[in-house]
C-alpha cells in the first residue's frame, strides 16, 4: 500500500498569504488558566513531548474561539495563525468522521469554534512515531535545504549517529524514511521527522471522492516511506 504526504492546498484558501484562513488569539488563550495544560504539553520547548504523548488524553479544555480572515474560503482543511506547537491545521467534523473509519491509530481532537461558521472544526493530533524508531540504515538523509550532489546524502548505523549528524547540520531533511512493517497497513502515519503526515492511497482516494476541500497530496514530491 502506497503512502503520500498531505498538507494544506494553499491555492484554495482565498487569502493572499495562502497559509491560513482563520485566526486564534493565542496570547489571550495563554493568559487563561484553563488552557494551561494545553500549552504546557504542546510546547516546542517540551523535550519530553514525543515520549509522553499519552499525557495528551488528560487535557480537558473548552472550545477554542477563532475568526475567519477577510476573503478566506471555508474548506474542510484550514490553516490557522498563531500556531500551537505540533497542531498544524484545523479540520472539519466531516473530515474527522471520515478518517476515524480507517486504521489511523490513536488521535486527539480539540474543538475550534469559528465565528459565524456553524460547522464544527477541530485541531487534530495523531500519535507520532519518534525519531528513535526510524531505521537509519535504510533511510536516506540529506544536508541543507536542497541537496546539490550525491555527497549530500547520508545513511547512518543508528539513531545516535544520526543525532550527531543533526547537531552538526541542523538544516537537513529526509529523502526516504524507513520504519517497521507493523505500520504498513495503517492509513495515517505521523513521524516526528516530518511535519507533514503520510496518508494511504486508499484514504486519499476516499477523501477526494467525498469532496473534502483544502487537501493537497504530494504525489510527486513526497518523502519516500518504506517498511522494513
Amino acid at each position: 500500500m502506497k503512502h503520500y504526504q498531505v498538507g494544506l492546498d494553499v491555492e484554495v484558501t482565498g487569502v493572499k498569504n495562502g497559509l491560513y484562513q482563520i485566526d486564534i488569539n493565542k496570547s489571550q488563550l495563554q493568559k487563561n488558566g484553563i488552557f494551561k495544560e494545553l500549552f504546557t504539553i504542546f510546547n516546542a520547548q517540551n523535550v519530553d513531548f514525543w515520549h509522553h504523548q499519552e499525557k495528551i488524553q488528560n487535557i480537558d479544555i473548552p472550545p477554542i474561539d477563532a475568526k475567519l480572515l477577510k476573503k478566506a474560503n471555508v474548506t474542510d482543511i484550514m490553516g490557522y495563525t498563531q500556531n500551537i506547537a505540533f497542531l498544524y491545521l484545523v479540520y472539519s467534523e466531516k473530515f474527522i468522521n471520515i478518517i476515524k473509519t480507517f486504521d489511523i491509530g490513536r488521535y486527539y481532537t480539540f474543538e475550534v469554534l469559528i465565528e459565524n461558521i456553524t460547522n464544527k472544526y477541530y485541531l487534530l493530533f495523531m500519535e507520532t512515531i519518534p525519531l528513535e524508531e526510524i531505521d537509519y540504515q535504510e533511510s536516506i538523509i540529506y544536508k541543507g535545504l536542497i541537496p546539490k550532489s550525491e555527497s549530500d546524502y547520508f545513511t547512518f548505523d543508528d539513531f545516535t549517529k544520526y543525532k550527531e549528524f543533526a547537531e552538526l547540520y541542523p538544516i537537513h531533511g529526509f529523502k526516504k524514511i524507513a520504519i517497521s512493517k507493523e505500520y504498513s497497513k495503517k492509513d495515517i502515519i505521523k513521524i516526528q521527522a516530518s511535519s507533514r503526515v503520510f496518508y494511504s492511497e486508499r484514504l486519499i482516494d476516499f477523501l477526494l471522492d467525498c469532496g473534502i476541500t483544502g487537501l493537497q497530496v504530494a504525489y510527486n514530491n513526497s518523502i519516500q516511506l518504506e517498511f522494513v
